[in-house]
């Protein structure tokens, strides 16, 4: 924040917790720490809705007589996990800014040039930069390395954008 916790002046360039819109307007940033609580929030929804399709699924191919996963049933188990993932953390971002975990730490993602909500392709972008490199076959370590640096970079940035919120153009603001 700035010194008089109000939104800085146009041309300053220091880390004030501010930043204005492109079309005008200046909105609060979230700070690295609300980002990190959604984060973990986020994981831990997500990973109980991950955990739930296995199980389905396993249960669905146990009834089928087999003895395990198959390699056929390996990939519905990950295509599912993808889509569970994406209507999680695409759907709800895309309409209003917010997952749960967003939603409880009092945090929205919002359209660098209006502040309104970032629409489908900018937080399927926004969701894709981090997630995808992490489940490519055979490099999947480097792709780990590159999800942390992408939530990392947040920290370095003046007005707390990660890889993943320059990708889509959007920014993560304050609500209380």
């Amino acid at each position: 924040m700035s010194d008089m916790n109000e939104p800085p002046m146009p041309d300053d360039n220091r880390r004030t917790g501010w930043a204005e819109l492109g079309l005008g307007g200046t909105v609060q940033l979230a700070n690295p720490g609300l980002r990190l609580g959604a984060r973990v929030l986020d994981v831990i929804i997500g990973g109980i809705l991950g955990v739930i399709v296995f199980f389905v699924v396993a249960a669905a191919s146990f009834d089928n007589g087999t003895s395990g996963f198959s390699t056929g049933t390996t990939v519905v188990t990950l295509i599912l996990g993808l889509l569970v993932g994406i209507a999680y953390e695409v759907w709800p971002t895309a309409l209003w800014g917010q997952t749960l975990g967003k939603r409880i730490v009092g945090i929205k993602v919002v359209h660098a040039m209006t502040g309104e909500a970032p629409g489908w392709g900018k937080a399927m972008g926004r969701w894709a930069v981090p997630a995808l490199p992490s489940v490519i076959p055979f490099v999947q370590f480097i792709g780990w390395i590159f999800t942390l640096l992408c939530y990392v970079s947040l920290t370095w940035d003046r007005v707390h954008q990660g890889w993943h919120d320059k990708a889509a153009g959007t920014l993560v603001i304050r609500l209380r």
